[in-house]
């Protein structure tokens, strides 16, 4: 997020409340914007100065604007810092990252035709857990002192500085845990509202099955290539973060 010769900056973060989401639907189509949600917040980046002036983003309510510059966040139009950026945010599209609103369907049980929004709610269901995600700086002492044979049924995949292991039995190692449906990874102690549509709701975002999807309890996803994890080893691990 660098500033120009002009003294203005090139790209801005738009912050606003999760339950605010529904504001963006005028710029979910822009292909630039990443999102990432946050405590309770939803986080838009690499806006361009021009997007930030338009119409389309000044009537959006409850927003915050602002812009970057080493590690500190500034409001629009003010020189002094607000708050810090948080390097832990996990971004992806942000066509991706708003809830997915499904076309209709129909349960022959109902007998008619209607809509529904995913949404992850809590659960008493006990699921088993197959996947952790956990700082990088955390699971990094444990796998590179691991023996081999407690690794190499696992499979991972780096997500800014966390890591996701995949696999069972899991490393003792403090994170979130997730479970697997219809190859998407929800919380342990959370499920769909409405666990019928897994598989509609895998195919409505990722028709051509090349990912795996991570979903948050704030209904949002992140979107991981299939292709990218690898199988985890001492070797795999350190190429990725040379600090271990």
């Amino acid at each position: 997020m660098a500033e120009n010769t002009s003294n203005g900056v090139n790209t801005y973060l738009m912050e606003i409340a999760l339950k605010d989401k529904g504001f963006l639907s005028n710029i979910r189509h822009w292909e630039n914007l990443k999102a990432a949600p946050g405590n309770n917040v939803l986080w838009i980046k690499d806006i361009t100065a021009q997007q930030a002036d338009s119409v389309e983003i000044q009537s959006i309510p409850y927003k915050k604007l602002y812009y970057q510059r080493d590690n500190l966040l500034f409001l629009k139009g003010n020189n002094l810092p607000e708050k810090k950026i948080d390097g832990t945010l996990l971004w992806s599209l942000l066509s991706r990252v708003l809830p997915v609103e499904l076309p209709s369907f129909n349960h022959n049980y109902f007998g008619v035709s209607q809509k529904a929004d995913v949404k992850i709610v809590p659960t008493e269901t006990e699921r088993e857990p197959v996947a952790l995600l956990v700082k990088a700086k955390k699971a990094g002492p444990y796998i590179t002192t691991a023996p081999a044979i407690r690794l190499r049924v696992l499979s991972w995949i780096g997500i800014n500085d966390s890591v996701l292991l995949a696999g069972t039995p899991l490393l003792p190692l403090e994170g979130q845990t997730y479970w697997l449906a219809a190859d998407m990874l929800l919380p342990t102690g959370y499920d769909f509202e409405f666990p019928q549509l897994y598989a509609f709701t895998k195919k409505a975002i990722d028709p051509n099955d090349d990912y795996i999807i991570l979903w948050d309890k704030e209904n949002t996803y992140a979107l991981l290539p299939k292709t990218e994890f690898m199988p985890l080893s001492i070797s795999s691990f350190r190429l990725t973060y040379s600090d271990y």
